[in-house]
């Protein structure tokens, strides 16, 4: 099993704050890791979503920025 990772993007489109996980399971038909996103007008709501997937396990993916 892949570990349970998550990166950030900022001003995406008319997005501000941008995060895409992936839980270490799901994939696409060809077997590539499926992303799954979470889009935020407000810094204290992606601050705050960012620490559940933390408590869940999740690390960030490094070298994304």
């Amino acid at each position: 099993m892949t570990p349970k990772l998550y990166y950030e993007m900022f001003n995406v489109g008319k997005a501000k704050y941008v995060v895409n996980y992936h839980d270490g399971q799901s994939t696409h038909g060809d077997g590539s890791p499926f992303w799954y996103i979470a889009i935020f007008r407000n810094l204290r709501h992606k601050r705050v979503f960012i620490r559940q997937l933390i408590a869940r396990g999740y690390q960030e993916k490094g070298g994304a920025r």
